[in-house]
């Protein structure tokens, strides 16, 4: 799996997650500054998965239904590095296809929405 780090996600958890032979990349780093549905379609060209803070990515994948490869929204505050880093570890662990869901990432559960069944609801 590979992974595309929003902006809001400190560089100190790209490299914990790097360390960790994750692959993943971040925005901070190779595309600072673009919008949301650049990020979108970046992803879908690499084929990797978006982490990201921002809930405006539920918007542009259920109300306008935009494609993308998976997005891991984390829905929990982020008080420190280490925690984010922490909650992206075990995340990672767990047996979920993100590269083919919406994955909301709460303080105390973790919800997966297919994005086939978000499709085939057009």
């Amino acid at each position: 799996m590979k992974f595309l780090a929003d902006e809001n996600i400190p560089l100190e958890v790209i490299e914990y997650l790097q360390q960790q032979n994750i692959n993943i990349v971040s925005l901070s780093v190779t595309n600072p500054g673009i919008e949301d549905e650049e990020i979108l379609a970046l992803a879908v060209k690499e084929n990797r998965t978006i982490i990201t803070f921002d809930k405006d990515f539920s918007k542009h994948i259920f109300k306008f239904k935009k494609q993308s490869k998976g997005i891991i929204f984390l829905r929990i505050h982020p008080q420190s590095v280490e925690l984010i880093a922490a909650v992206l570890k075990k995340l990672l662990n767990m047996k979920i296809a993100f590269e083919e869901s919406f994955c909301v990432v709460e303080p105390h559960r973790v919800r997966v929405v297919p994005l086939n069944k978000i499709n085939n609801n057009l």
